[in-house]
């Protein structure tokens, strides 16, 4: 299987559109917008001094750091080189298991890995690569909260909470009650961008781990913490499971810095607060921004946002609607202009003439675009220039008569 498109991958559009060394501000990343935690990039540096010794096996003090900070037992904590990383073991570690449950069902070909998609291409990906028969279940994109949960299936379920790219959060209760009704699924629930909303306590899952064992939470901290260049991830889930993933994980898969940089980074309360109260103001104030754009509509049912619908996370899906442009046009029209944004045709459902579909809703596209936050000057200077991009005429097209 092919390697999964991600953000960030600068220097390749540079070459695909002969860009030489010209800066492009970045906001197909979804990063923290505040950059990274100046004392976790100042711990990184010191322990390079170290880099002469190997790190020590599954990065214990961050281990137990992790664990004091959720309330688990430690046994219930693994780290790994980012969530990335920590979802191809899951896969790995359930190849055989899932097999030989297809075996004894008497159906070696029932899917095994269930998704709702669109969704992060690396559940989809692992599961491929290790044989686990893959189902897509339906929902639609165009809803406030996530839907799909694969009631009645069997194997692992794979979601985000929020779901990358639609930005989509669960409602923990009724998430929790099909967990609970589905004791032959482990539900791997990627918290990656949780960090970023200002009630991710009360929607976490991480504290309902230790009384489940069909339950697995993966955490991110290279994104609420800036810190994607040193590869840091967890995941709360049984002591079993924990066990199964160390078996499969290759040693020293955390360096010295990386834990040095994180263990800093979770000591710093005020850099995460700021980062909270800052994507909760210009997350709203870039979305309506979005609106008001002729040929493009944010990913949502509607512009007017319900009192209890979920806050926004650090990015923003963007459908292009009404307009000759392609999302693939667009990006390269402001890749151009020195801006990178992801766009999004290698997620199901978000290619080129998709039809989204909502509650009485069906919306047209001409493909996607992902937006990562930014600082407030660069989040107005990519709003101007797809403002300019989508009032001209794209590349090929017949001239008006």
């Amino acid at each position: 299987m092919r390697p999964i498109p991600h953000g960030g991958n600068s220097a390749g559009v540079r070459r695909r559109l002969g860009l030489g060394e010209a800066p492009l501000l970045d906001f197909s990343t979804s990063l923290n917008p505040l950059g990274p935690p100046p004392r976790a990039l100042a711990a990184a540096r010191d322990a390079l001094n170290g880099a002469d010794r190997y790190p020590e096996l599954g990065a214990p003090r961050l281990t137990e750091r992790l664990a004091e900070r959720h309330g688990v037992p430690v046994d219930r904590v693994i780290v790994g080189a980012g969530t990335t990383e920590l979802i191809g073991l899951i896969a790995q570690s359930l190849r055989e298991v899932l097999a030989l449950h297809a075996l004894q069902r008497g159906d070696p070909m029932m899917p095994v890995s269930h998704l709702v998609e669109p969704t992060y291409g690396e559940y989809r990906r692992v599961s491929v690569l290790n044989e686990l028969r893959t189902e897509a279940w339906g929902g639609h994109v165009l809803g406030w909260t996530q839907e799909g949960f694969p009631s009645n299936a069997a194997g692992v379920f794979w979601t985000g909470h929020p779901n990358n790219p639609t930005g989509r959060v669960w409602e923990r209760k009724a998430l929790l009650e099909s967990i609970d009704a589905s004791l032959g699924l482990l539900t791997v629930v990627d918290e990656a961008f949780l960090p970023f909303l200002p009630d991710e306590e009360q929607q976490s899952l991480v504290s309902a781990v230790p009384e489940r064992e069909n339950l697995l939470v993966l955490r991110s901290l290279t994104k609420i913490h800036a810190l994607p260049g040193l590869r840091v991830g967890y995941a709360v889930a049984s002591a079993d499971m924990v066990t199964r993933l160390r078996q499969y994980q290759d040693p020293w898969t955390i360096t010295g810095a990386a834990e040095a940089a994180a263990l800093e980074a979770l000591d710093d309360r005020e850099h995460g607060d700021r980062t909270v109260r800052f994507v909760a103001e210009e997350a709203t104030r870039v979305e309506e921004r979005l609106w008001d754009i002729p040929g493009l509509r944010p990913a949502w049912p509607e512009r007017d946002r319900p009192g209890d619908a979920h806050p926004l996370p650090n990015f923003l899906l963007v459908s292009l609607i009404e307009t000759a442009w392609t999302a693939p046009q667009v990006h390269d029209a402001l890749a151009l202009r020195g801006i990178l944004v992801r766009e999004c045709s290698d997620f199901a459902g978000l290619e080129v003439g998709a039809l989204l579909t909502g509650p009485d809703q069906l919306v047209a596209t001409q493909g996607h675009l992902r937006i990562g936050l930014r600082g407030r000057a660069d989040n107005d200077r990519l709003l101007a220039a797809l403002r300019d991009v989508l009032a001209s005429e794209p590349p090929g097209a017949s001239p008006l008569t």
